[in-house]
């Protein structure tokens, strides 16, 4: 697409915000100003906010972002559906998973503790003496190598990094995982030179009790996880293989905590749990712009990393499965350009204190894809490409904006030259938010501005960048070009997100990634 003034972008983007809902939350009292006095067409319905002055605390970074900060899940029970309309041989998802790249691809969930891989397909059989575990909710099923074959060679081809997460409902009488099914598949895959860089041993045992009536104690996962790791150390090709865990749902009931303190700190690379912020069939649109909804992941990871660090204080801490709502999200809501809001939200909080991967859930399935089931992107697909391209490194603190949210790091340095600087937000309301980078006097922008693609506004199917609507060129990904910027404040447009590269803003610590 073809580069624009900021303004015109304004201008453009003007006409197409009458359809956005009302704001459901303001930090403060909010100073409106003319629409005018910034040289601003807009409806007559929509606000001003006076500008603020943003700062940027280059002196230090709070964290770092790495190559596979952002990555990705698909669900174990695809397996069960034999991949369902999911094409590994399609070229438009080749291009589209190789779009997000580098990545770790999960392939676990809950019904993970039902999957059986079946190394021999005439001969269905977990391998060993243990007894599966069996529940009416997700009955047990077999893997092929066929299928083990196209995850693989899926991952492979795209440049993702692939981890499993194996069965741990394989029980020995004693209450013991039995890893026989895994040396199975760990035998297969040395076979065929497969590259699986991590593990995980079952999935939300927190749950198990409420959902299964059965119960795996905190201290016997560390005792399985600890067996895991000795039968991958048999393994050449995955003697160095991490493990992450123990996947929990929560952090408040302390399985999370027993886990690591019994003797899962020793094992694991990082202690992983998951995270959403509310039930997929009860939450409404307007949660989904509620700022007091987005504030609830700030105390769930402090508790996180506080339990972690009371154990191993540096041992780094994944949201290895995490998306909007649970349930598989909500019917028409989280697969649309609404569902940004929480997802980039996400991911600057998570940077700023301190994690160190966040899983999007899923990649495909559900009602919460970054692809849909025809393997188109959804809006969520772009925003997660924008920031993998334009974000990594050094993480820093950012004040002045506090109706709206704001994060920001150093530039990825695949895009842009070292020292590049990166501001993100999402503006949550029904008005134009203008910001000053006065610490950044006289230097070019570059903007990646996004809002809705289309009149259905928050519901829309589709994202604008720069007030373009954003669509694949056949299989191929689009040009996402910036607007740029040399002067006057940067304006948010109400319901938009988006970022504001400074390529030229030579921050120190953004030299040396």
């Amino acid at each position: 697409m073809a580069k624009m003034t900021a303004s015109t972008y304004m201008c453009r983007v003007a006409i197409a915000l009458l359809i956005l809902m009302p704001g459901s939350y303001q930090a403060e009292i909010v100073h409106f100003v003319p629409a005018s006095s910034l040289n601003l067409t807009v409806p007559a319905d929509v606000k001003v906010r006076e500008p603020v002055s943003v700062h940027v605390s280059l002196q230090q970074s709070i964290n770092t972002i790495g190559p596979h900060f952002v990555s990705v899940t698909l669900d174990s029970s695809l397996v069960h559906a034999n991949w369902s309309t999911f094409d590994f041989r399609s070229t438009k998802l080749q291009n589209l998973a190789h779009g997000l790249s580098p990545s770790y691809l999960r392939l676990g969930g809950t019904t993970a503790d039902a999957l059986i891989f079946q190394s021999d397909s005439s001969h269905p059989s977990h391998g060993g003496e243990g007894k599966p575990v069996e529940f009416k909710s997700h009955p047990i099923f077999n893997m092929t190598t066929k299928q083990f074959d196209d995850i693989n060679h899926f991952a492979r081809t795209v440049g993702w990094d692939f981890i499993m997460d194996l069965n741990a409902l394989i029980r020995f009488p004693n209450g013991s995982w039995d890893p026989s099914n895994a040396q199975e598949l760990l035998r297969y895959g040395s076979a065929k030179n497969y590259s699986i860089v991590g593990f995980q041993l079952g999935n939300e045992y927190d749950l198990y009790h409420s959902a299964f009536n059965y119960t795996v104690l905190p201290s016997q996962l560390a005792k399985d996880v600890l067996t895991l790791s000795q039968v991958l150390a048999k393994f050449p090709l995955y003697s160095s293989s991490f493990i992450v865990g123990p996947e929990t749902a929560s952090n408040n009931n302390n399985f999370f905590h027993g886990f690591l303190a019994s003797g899962g700190a020793t094992v694991v690379r990082a202690g992983s749990l998951h995270h959403y912020y509310m039930k997929g069939s009860t939450a409404v649109l307007k949660n989904y712009t509620d700022v007091g909804v987005l504030n609830r992941l700030v105390g769930y990871l402090q508790s996180a990393l506080s339990q972690t660090r009371s154990v191993v204080p540096d041992l780094p801490v994944w949201l290895s499965e995490t998306s909007s709502s649970y349930g598989g999200g909500t019917p028409n809501i989280t697969d649309r350009f609404v569902a940004g809001f929480v997802w980039l939200d996400k991911l600057g909080v998570s940077s700023t204190m301190g994690l160190n991967a966040v899983f999007r859930q899923t990649f495909y399935g559900g009602n919460y894809p970054l692809l849909d089931t025809h393997l188109n992107p959804n809006p969520d697909y772009w925003l997660t490409l924008l920031f993998k391209r334009l974000i990594r490194g050094p993480v820093f603190n950012v004040t002045g904006a506090s109706d709206v949210r704001m994060y920001a790091a150093c530039a990825n340095p695949d895009s842009f030259s070292l020292g590049a600087l990166v501001i993100y937000f999402l503006n949550p309301n029904n008005y134009y938010a203008p910001f000053n980078l006065s610490q950044f006097p006289g230097q070019e922008l570059r903007l990646y501005i996004l809002t809705a693609g289309d009149s259905a506004g928050l519901m829309s199917k589709f994202s604008a960048l720069n007030g373009a609507k954003l669509l694949m060129n056949g299989n191929e990904l689009p040009h996402l070009s910036p607007a740029t910027q040399t002067h006057g404040p940067v304006i948010m447009p109400p319901y938009s997100f988006g970022f504001v590269v400074l390529p030229n803003a030579a921050v120190t610590l953004c030299r040396d990634i």
